[in-house]
């Protein structure tokens, strides 16, 4: 927490895919809308209520100074990144360490999170040129929330399916074991 309020940093690693939609959709309309030029990290977002928040750091003088908006797309990927897994892009090493190796693969989220990976592969690219703009990240965003608020969500149950026991994995579970379960 920072001065009392949750940020990103305190739910790194355990939000669901909606929750890193939402952080995405809110933090790129707040820097269309705001047109800041400050650095984005999971310090300075800030959860309030339903809503993702920039508030400036500390030390908001020495980054905010010439941080372009390609800059702050590369940022607020990383964050996604961390958001995601509670894992610092390339180590802890950021912008410098892809600058230093070019052709360093791009992270792949976990697979509950796969359809994020194009979009945050799309922030981090190597080239500012080759970057989304802030404007197309909003809009992948806000159709990623949108997308992810509509799928419906089954927990698994052991009801039948067809008549057979279903299985996690799809498919039917008689005759794979080879002797039957029983409770302890």
């Amino acid at each position: 927490m920072v001065n009392g309020e949750l940020t990103l940093r305190d739910i790194a690693g355990f939000c669901p895919e909606e929750a890193v939609w939402k952080m995405l959709a809110d933090v790129s309309r707040f820097v269309q809308k705001e047109g800041t030029s400050c650095a984005l990290t999971p310090d300075t977002i800030v959860i309030d209520g339903d809503s993702f928040m920039v508030i400036p750091s500390a030390n908001a003088e020495s980054s905010c100074e010439t941080t372009s908006q390609k800059a702050l797309v590369w940022s607020l990927g990383a964050v996604a990144y961390f958001t995601a897994t509670g894992h610092v892009i390339f180590g802890g090493h950021g912008e410098s360490y892809q600058q230093e190796h070019p052709s360093v693969p791009l992270p792949v989220l976990p697979k509950d999170f796969q359809a994020l990976t194009p979009v945050l592969q799309k922030c981090l690219c190597y080239l500012p040129d080759d970057r989304i703009s802030m404007e197309e990240l909003m809009n992948l965003s806000q159709k990623g929330l949108e997308i992810c608020a509509k799928r419906q969500r089954t927990p698994f149950t052991s009801s039948s399916v067809g008549g057979k026991k279903a299985s996690p994995m799809g498919g039917d579970i008689e005759g794979v074991w080879p002797e039957e379960m029983i409770e302890l």
